[in-house]
């Protein structure tokens, strides 16, 4: 996406907001004293209630008892309001979303929303019929108005925001969410497979162009890519003719530098509109952060040019929600003399770097994370995609590309934390090799204060993570991966064995790691009450019988809140702001309808840390406990002191 952003997203998007639009002064942080219902500082990442906390000019100044609260306000002669929350609600710090991306989902948020998501749920007839009649439809209106213009004597009557000739575009589009064939063992396993054959049966004659939910594929039918193929000139001098080209890719065009053609062939005119609705999308998605508790977001994977676009945005508009992230890294050079050392910040910025930020592979749904062994399900023989190679071109799953290794090497030299992306099981090994040939080369003062990171870590065995403890790489979670592709990945994709290696949350944990869990937004939706939910209960949402995958990995509601809180914040070097109620920090808070720690406290159940005496048979099932967690009402969000969000009563 990062190269559509760069053609769509200039900062002069932001340079022509009306006045009327633009955001007044932040409004003066409350004096308040907080106290009943169930408060949870969680601090140094505990989850013990306290009494009451008191805030004052954005921050934290005291936790605790009612008494110990209120004198520590009339000492310091804070004159302030007590808030009394009801019995059963809680107030938490503000919840943290570790790796998203910020612009690149504004940005694809301009196309027809085709994927399996209905907020936080699957949507239960995301099937090849749903996607095809979307599909279907979008080009029926193309078709009408392309007919007005030609031959039609009402040509200048048409629809707003349709112009002729243009393509279906499409995002989130998913197979491995759709149904899918087992088939008997020896023969490999079957998902909707969507190319440009696939996409002629529905549409032949207006371009489509669909991007996976994963953004590493883009989906055309034949006449997008005769448009890609005659407007790149590369591709003609590389191909020769346009079957050649084709035949190479069927329509399934993986990883930026072959999408690339592909986006820039987009008519004007709807890059025209995507750039229109740039500033509006960026607004709802802040805005759909607070309502979902969420007070920080930080980016995984921000180029100059979309560090210009947020910048140009927060002189017009005042985000509700604090900002930080991390630099892309797309080849060596891009860490070489031009990249200055890291140096830590003491105070909180907009738009402060933590990271620099490493995509190794693919996504294991999308069939291009890297992987020791072949898939289970068709195309044969694929071990999916790594984005770098050996100096002889091999991308054989027993050769480590020497490039990447030394990349890292030298991020590491100039004292860079990295949060390299890595799916697949091979990728992961991959990486953890390069993150300590790296690290061995530093001193142990060096390594004290880094925040290494593997991004989605999916496929682990217990010898990495003993690895990772012992150089202190952490993993970061996308539980999205258990919740809504468990059953695809347990049935068809890896099949049961490696399915069980998948998103090791708990093991983790007890070798001593700090996790956190994310949404990789717009991959999943936002929510970190729903990513708690998923590591929970483990629960594979598309499973008919809603099975469990791996109950053994199922982390307590304790261990889940510190990794959307307390650790997450650790993980994007905020942990001196953010991520508790700690005196001193930011006023960063949540309060919700419903205490999410105290869900299942009279039911216990299966893999959530209570008391499990009883027989299995006797126990309720999980999803009885904990399955709505992500339904808890947020009813208000706070920054620094500042009501950001309130729910309509």
């Amino acid at each position: 996406m990062d190269t559509l952003c760069k053609e769509l997203l200039t900062p002069d998007v932001f340079s022509r907001v009306p006045v009327e639009h633009a955001a007044h002064e932040p409004e003066a942080p409350e004096s308040l004293l907080i106290r009943g219902g169930t408060i949870r500082p969680m601090i140094k990442g505990s989850a013990e209630e306290v009494e009451a906390i008191g805030i004052h000019q954005g921050k934290v100044v005291a936790t605790g008892k009612f008494a110990t609260v209120e004198a520590a306000m009339r000492t310091r002669g804070i004159p302030f309001k007590t808030l009394e929350l009801k019995a059963t609600e809680a107030l938490l710090p503000g919840l943290i979303e570790p790796h998203m991306h910020i612009v690149a989902s504004a940005v694809s948020a301009g196309f027809t929303d085709m994927g399996a998501f209905d907020g936080q749920s699957l949507r239960p007839d995301y099937n090849e019929k749903w996607l095809t009649t979307k599909i279907q439809d979008e080009a029926a209106t193309i078709r009408n108005v392309n007919s007005m213009v030609q031959f039609g004597p009402e040509a200048h009557i048409i629809p707003t925001g349709i112009k002729p000739y243009a393509w279906v575009l499409g995002r989130e589009v998913d197979p491995a969410l759709m149904p899918f064939t087992v088939n008997p063992p020896g023969k490999l396993n079957n998902l909707v497979t969507i190319d440009a054959d696939f996409l002629d049966q529905y549409v032949a004659d207006v371009p489509v162009l669909l991007l996976s939910a994963s953004m590493h594929t883009a989906y055309l039918n034949t006449a997008a890519l005769r448009h890609t193929y005659n407007n790149s000139p590369d591709l003609q001098r590389d191909f020769g003719t346009f079957e050649k080209y084709k035949a190479t890719n069927k329509g399934q065009l993986q990883e930026i530098p072959a999408m690339q053609p592909a986006l820039l062939a987009i008519p004007k005119h709807q890059i025209l509109e995507i750039k229109a609705k740039a500033v509006p999308n960026l607004t709802r998605l802040f805005e759909t952060a607070v309502e979902r508790g969420v007070t920080m977001l930080y980016d995984a994977g921000l180029d100059e040019d979309q560090l210009e676009v947020l910048k140009a945005y927060l002189k017009v508009y005042k985000p509700r929600v604090r900002i930080g992230g991390a630099k892309l890294i797309k080849a060596q050079e891009d860490v070489e003399d031009a990249l200055k050392p890291y140096e830590p910040m003491t105070d909180y910025e907009d738009l402060y770097i933590g990271h620099l930020k490493v995509i190794s592979d693919g996504s294991n749904q999308g069939l291009t994370g890297y992987q020791q062994e072949y898939y289970c399900c068709n195309p044969p023989e694929n071990r999916g995609i790594f984005n770098f190679t050996d100096a002889g071109g091999s991308q054989s799953g027993s050769t480590k590309p020497p490039d990447f290794a030394t990349l890292v090497q030298t991020a590491a030299k100039k004292n860079w934390s990295l949060m390299i992306h890595a799916n697949g099981d091979r990728a992961n090994e991959l990486t953890t090799q390069a993150y300590v040939n790296a690290l061995k080369s530093l001193t142990p003062q060096q390594r004290d204060d880094r925040r290494d990171r593997i991004e989605h870590c999916s496929l682990l065995s217990p010898g990495q993570l003993d690895t990772m403890h012992r150089w202190g790489i952490s993993p970061s979670f996308l539980i999205g991966h258990v919740g809504y592709w468990g059953y695809a990945f347990n049935k068809v994709i890896f099949e049961e064995k490696k399915a069980q290696t998948l998103d090791l949350c708990k093991s983790a944990l007890d070798k001593g790691l700090r996790i956190s869990l994310h949404s990789d937004y717009g991959v999943t939706p936002l929510g970190p009450l729903r990513q708690m939910e998923q590591a929970i209960t483990r629960i594979m949402e598309a499973d008919p019988d809603k099975g469990v995958l791996n109950e053994d990995e199922c982390l307590t509601p304790e261990q889940a809140l510190c990794a959307v809180t307390y650790d997450a914040a650790w993980h994007c070097r905020a942990e001196n702001w953010v991520g508790s109620l700690t005196p001193g920090h930011l006023a960063d808070f949540v309060i919700l309808a419903q205490d999410p720690l105290s869900m299942g406290k009279k039911l216990p159940g299966r893999g959530h840390g209570h008391d499990v005496a009883r027989t299995e048979q006797e126990l309720p099932p999980v999803e009885a406990i904990y399955q709505n967690m992500r339904a808890i009402t947020v009813l208000s969000t706070w920054k620094g002191g500042v009501k950001v969000y309130a729910a309509k009563p």
